[in-house]
């Protein structure tokens, strides 16, 4: 402050307020200490909370993703039966003649489905067993009387291939020549003419699906999935001893103590009703742990005609605390630091205090105060956070150094000046202003935001208020305590961010391998009509090869698209050597310089010629720049200027490159390197997303700036090697 320390600013506010100093120090020091617990555990419990909503909309993803996949896998079965029983050696199955369709024949079809079925039979209108694939297992389905099955007479009366469970309890897995008892049976019915002759039926392994969509998903550190069917039945668990069980009395025989409500009230109104979602539970064991565990849950929908099977990823809630303090300990430990400074230091003022009293007639009494003052000072002005103290007309009475180092300004720019007038640019009170709600209410509040502080530097902020009252009560002034969260923000965010890249790289591949197969199927097919418009001499066929010719066209956009999402999806851990970035930018752009020209781009070099080396592999950051200059020549559709430079600051080696595009809205800045983000038509949202992955695996940062109508500036930063600096021998740039 200008005219004092923080004892003579408080021994001041005393005699004008009648109050004895060291129970008001005890009672700020106490106050303060209070706040710092107060903002420690709020910002945990914070924190914590959207962690695990986050955890639980990843596990949602998790749970759709296969949800989705078991039924398209069922639904191919399906699909697949219903052609082959559409084929003429299947049409011709004489009743009553085991055997009758041949073997080779039926080998052809059950190889059909590849290795997704365990079996394969013809039965007549009956249901009684004609032929099957493998020979051995013919005599095990002749064994069972099918005549009477539901779905036989479901199949002849709908005409579409039914779905039914042989068996769906537990039990070990039987010899190739038996039924499992985890088998699902599709069968489709045969027509000959309009006449029902029989069906074409099929056996899966319950546990190959589980093992494909399932035993995979692996959630937090001992998270599992598990599903249930119509019943109610585990059709599948990560526990083996559960696998066939009622879920509704399984977890009671396990454990009668816990109290299973929540659990079984959302199997009940929301899995069993084919609603998806997320919610939370109390548990009486994961995995090896017994007692009471709270677990996240997220559940999915598998639709198969009426049945509903139901799929659910559940994680202790325990995997989301141990993440969270793991990035709060430290802060932990920083706040009881801080609170044992105030307490000591506050137990130092005391103790001069008294001594102070005691020796009050002597002569040195005012440097042992000058020293207490001193002290409280240091601590005032050596609390991490700003902190700021204003009066009821909301003027700056006092204002410590971090406050003036995130301004760059001294005490005498704040002293006497309004709160809303220095901190905000304003000419009026702050709407929603927590320092106005404790003057009112004489409690403490509570208020985040971002703010934009004067050196430019976004921080994400946390202010709490807290009053001052004299003898009476009555408020006289107000501690505004400012923390920079940033860091936590970041944190929080890099673990969302990692998540999510964890979940769209396996969705990426599993998406772009189910369509990049029937695509194959569709240019296939394209071509053989093409060939077939060709026999057709003499006829008008331009507008079928027009279209055609469209149809072809966007199956190849499509099948780029699958690449990039495969190539995001396989991206690989960077293997590196020592290189010099130069090199790379000369070979890039040696290759661009007719694209550039051709799209009228002028590119404009500025490479410092001697540059650390760096440890890097060549070709996934020539991927990493390819994605930025592509980027840039999209947004200078009209042409324009690219200019690429280098240069070392801080022992890192740093690339930029800025182009005079159209410039990235800012509330797109944010999501401009999250997959699936674009604004392009037609764009798939991967490409930076791809560079992003690239420049982390380098140990390196990537960040911009955008300007709209006048560019974007992106800036990649990579550690240089210690030891010596290379001069670049590239080929240059056009």
């Amino acid at each position: 402050m200008a005219k004092g320390s923080l004892i003579h600013f408080l021994e001041e506010r005393m005699k004008r307020y009648h109050l004895p100093l060291m129970p008001v120090i005890w009672g700020v020091t106490c106050l303060i200490i209070g706040g710092l617990v107060a903002i420690g555990v709020y910002s945990y419990h914070s924190a914590e909370k959207a962690i695990a909503a986050q955890f639980n909309k990843q596990q949602l993803m998790l749970a759709r993703q296969a949800a989705r996949g078991i039924e398209n896998f069922l639904a191919d079965i399906r699909e697949i039966t219903t052609l082959l029983a559409h084929l003429p050696e299947v049409k011709n199955l004489k009743e009553g003649k085991p055997g009758a369709v041949r073997e080779e024949t039926l080998k052809s079809l059950y190889e059909s489905f590849g290795d997704k079925v365990n079996f394969l039979f013809l039965g007549s209108r009956l249901g009684t067993v004609i032929s099957a694939y493998p020979p051995q297992i013919l005599s095990k389905l002749s064994a069972k009387d099918f005549r009477a099955s539901s779905y036989v007479q479901e199949a002849r009366r709908t005409g579409k291939p039914v779905m039914t469970d042989l068996a769906l309890k537990g039990g070990e897995r039987s010899a190739p020549d038996q039924l499992y008892s985890g088998s699902i049976l599709i069968a489709a019915p045969v027509f000959r003419d309009a006449e029902f002759v029989g069906i074409l039926g099929c056996g899966l392994d319950l546990d190959k699906i589980t093992e494909q969509y399932l035993s995979p998903i692996r959630s937090g550190t001992s998270g599992g999935s598990w599903m249930i069917n119509q019943e109610g039945r585990f059709i599948a668990h990560y526990d083996p001893e559960l696998q066939g069980k009622n879920a509704f009395t399984a977890r009671k025989e396990r454990d009668p103590n816990i109290n299973y409500n929540r659990i079984n009230q959302i199997m009940k109104e929301e899995m069993l009703r084919g609603k998806s979602g997320m919610d939370e539970y109390v548990s009486g064991w994961h995995r090896e742990e017994r007692g009471k565990i709270r677990k996240l849950i997220a559940y999915a929908p598998v639709q198969i005609d009426a049945k509903i099977w139901s799929v659910a990823i559940v994680a202790p809630y325990s995997d989301v605390t141990q993440v969270v303090w793991a990035s709060f300990k430290n802060s932990a430990l920083l706040l009881v630091i801080m609170a044992c400074t105030l307490l000591a230091g506050t137990y130092v003022g005391h103790k001069i205090n008294q001594g102070r009293i005691r020796a009050e007639e002597k002569v040195k009494w005012g440097e042992e105060i000058v020293k207490s003052q001193n002290r409280l000072q240091t601590l005032f002005d050596g609390a991490p956070d700003a902190i700021i103290i204003v009066d009821r007309n909301f003027r700056i009475s006092m204002v410590n150094k971090t406050s003036l180092n995130w301004y760059k300004r001294t005490a005498e720019d704040f002293i006497g000046k309004t709160c809303y007038q220095e901190f905000q640019g304003r000419s009026d009170l702050c709407p929603n202003c927590p320092a106005e709600e404790s003057f009112r209410t004489g409690q403490a509040a509570f208020r985040e935001k971002a703010s934009l502080i004067a050196d430019g530097t976004k921080r994400n902020l946390q202010l709490y208020t807290f009053p001052l009252v004299d003898r009476n009560g009555g408020v006289v002034e107000v501690v505004e305590y400012v923390k920079d969260v940033t860091a936590e923000k970041r944190l929080q965010q890099q673990i969302i961010q990692a998540e999510r890249l964890a979940v769209v790289g396996r969705m990426s591949a599993n998406v772009a391998h189910e369509i990049r197969n029937p695509l194959g199927t569709i240019v296939l097919n394209a071509e053989l009509l093409d060939e077939e418009l060709g026999r057709f001499a003499g006829e008008n066929t331009a507008e079928a090869r027009n279209l055609l010719g469209v149809i072809k066209k966007e199956i190849d956009r499509l099948l780029e698209v699958v690449e990039e999402y495969l190539q995001f999806a396989r991206l690989p851990k960077v293997k590196v050597e020592k290189g010099n970035i130069n090199e790379v930018i000369a070979d890039l752009f040696f290759f661009l310089r007719e694209e550039a020209s051709g799209r009228n781009v002028e590119i404009v070099e500025d490479l410092k010629t001697v540059l650390p080396p760096l440890q890097i592999d060549a070709k996934q950051l020539r991927q990493a720049l390819l994605n930025i200059v592509k980027n840039a020549f999209e947004a200078m559709p009209d042409g324009g200027k690219l200019t690429v430079s280098t240069a070392c600051r801080d022992g890192q080696v740093e690339v930029s490159i800025a182009d005079t595009g159209k410039g990235i809205a800012e509330e797109n800045l944010d999501q401009v390197f999250t997959p699936f983000f674009s604004t392009k038509h037609g764009g798939t949202g991967l490409g930076l997303a791809i560079t992003s992955h690239i420049i982390q695996e380098h140990r390196g940062t990537i960040s911009l700036k955008s300007y709209l109508d006048l560019g974007t500036i992106f800036t990649i930063r990579l550690p240089a090697l210690s030891g010596g600096s290379s001069e670049s021998k590239g080929k240059g740039l056009v």
